[in-house]
């Protein structure tokens, strides 16, 4: 009995010593935090950053989904024509712009994490962090995917512009006669799927679009931006560049 106090005695000892330095080295997980994690690198072009890029103005700097034919979302890129609209992702969007006459702030109409489709011919790719991106004003973008998901019911236009399903050129007139079309003959009427919320004046205020989803308009010729969605060809236009609606 003796032996096993003193035992005892000897291991209680022993923890008084050493739980304090056990408490000051702490677990290997602990003392890897306190160490911290690699710092993240950023790079421009190759060319080393000392932090994040930040947009200025209503700049957004988008991560490119694919740079392929075919984009992640289905969006899909002819082979002769590698500028049509793409998808991406909003890594950073900038404040907004001071219009120069009136004073007031513009803001951007997109944000971070937000999945957007890019107009032709916008912005200015870079390489940000090893991976496409690109800079595109909010001007060059055509409008957002709510939730994420690629598709025509989900897409909200920006600013005054429409998401128009383009009609089926007619082969025959009512009375039977054929009609002649060619395979470059551009629709310029269609069913309007989706309308932004309206142009932004120089005083910051939005200006509702005079025309809604279900309404039918008819476009010019080279007017807006084609889109393949699943469901049918579609078109972004400005509401200022529709001539009728019915």
């Amino acid at each position: 009995a003796s032996q096993i106090r003193e035992n005892t005695m000897a291991g209680v000892a022993l923890a008084c010593v050493l739980g304090p330095v056990a408490y000051s080295l702490g677990s290997p997980t602990a003392a890897s935090a306190r160490r911290g994690a690699p710092a993240m690198q950023y790079s421009l072009n190759n060319y080393p950053l000392p932090g994040p890029l930040s947009p200025v103005y209503n700049q957004a700097l988008v991560k490119l989904s694919r740079s392929d034919e075919t984009t992640t979302g289905g969006l899909f890129l002819a082979a002769e024509e590698k500028e049509k609209p793409r998808e991406g992702v909003v890594v950073e969007a900038g404040p907004g712009r001071v219009h120069p006459d009136t004073g007031a702030t513009l803001p951007t109409a997109v944000k971070s994490g937000d999945l957007v489709l890019l107009g032709e011919f916008a912005g200015e790719k870079v390489d940000y962090n090893g991976a496409s991106h690109q800079f595109v004003s909010d001007d060059g973008i055509l409008g957002t995917f709510k939730g994420g998901v690629v598709q025509a019911d989900t897409f909200c236009p920006l600013r005054d512009r429409l998401l128009v399903r383009l009609a089926e050129a007619q082969s025959e007139t009512s009375s039977g006669i054929a009609l002649a079309t060619g395979d470059d003959e551009a629709a310029t009427q269609g069913e309007v799927v989706a309308a932004g919320p309206g142009r932004m004046t120089s005083a910051g205020e939005v200006v509702p679009v005079g025309i809604s989803a279900g309404e039918h308009v008819l476009f010019g010729k080279y007017a807006g931006a084609d889109v393949s969605l699943p469901g049918g060809k579609f078109k972004v236009v400005h509401a200022s560049d529709c001539l009728a609606k019915w």
